[in-house]
């Protein structure tokens, strides 16, 4: 019984240390998220009106264009959003990025999406991370999407591009699936069709 209450002690000790540990480091791991991430629309725009977005542009003053204000990590948090509003940004020239594998990407994709696999992106170093993306603009308006559904990882890959100082990402979460069903436009990779051309041919 004595041993029982020590292991008890010890594991509430550890318990506490390391939720004192994760307060003060900057890049801990926040207890309580500021945004429910799960929610299907957290942002309120609905009249976005008339411009169009460059999402290369490296020269422009960051902006925020959702009007998020920074969490105690010192970043904006991404807006989950509708597929009305993302149609709109698409419209616009958003930047979709595809959070999904390479081989999931070239199957099927949102038309002109670009592919940065989170599956890739999260082993990279910070500074490998801010390689990647430093040929997209900091005030462009940026959508990640995967799959839809229980799909994570377009929140995964939109809350670590937020980080490195973007502010105006946001997540579709309909996602792939949704986008097709709503008859929006979509494409294959130009390798993935020659493949299914080849193998029409063999057929």
């Amino acid at each position: 019984m004595k041993v029982f209450k020590q292991i008890i002690a010890v594991f509430i000790f550890s318990a506490v240390i390391a939720l004192i540990v994760n307060a003060v480091n900057p890049n801990g791991v926040p207890l309580i998220m500021e945004k429910n991430i799960y929610k299907q629309d957290t942002t309120s725009k609905s009249n976005i009106g008339d411009f169009i977005n460059d999402p290369y542009d490296t020269t422009t003053k960051p902006s925020q264009f959702f009007g998020g204000k920074k969490n105690k990590q010192g970043f904006i948090e991404p807006e989950n959003i509708s597929s009305v509003l993302a149609k709109q940004l698409y419209d616009r020239k958003a930047l979709f990025i595809d959070a999904r594998t390479k081989a999931e990407y070239d199957t099927l994709h949102i038309k002109d999406a670009v592919n940065i696999s989170y599956m890739d992106f999260y082993p990279k170093s910070a500074a490998e991370r801010a390689d990647v993306m430093k040929k997209f603009g900091k005030s462009g308006i940026i959508v990640v999407y995967c799959n839809g559904g229980t799909c994570e990882v377009s929140i995964d890959l939109a809350y670590e591009i937020a980080k490195l100082g973007y502010n105006n990402v946001s997540i579709y979460k309909g996602g792939i699936t949704e986008w097709k069903t709503l008859g929006h436009p979509v494409e294959r990779s130009e390798e993935h069709t020659s493949e299914l051309q080849s193998h029409h041919d063999l057929v």
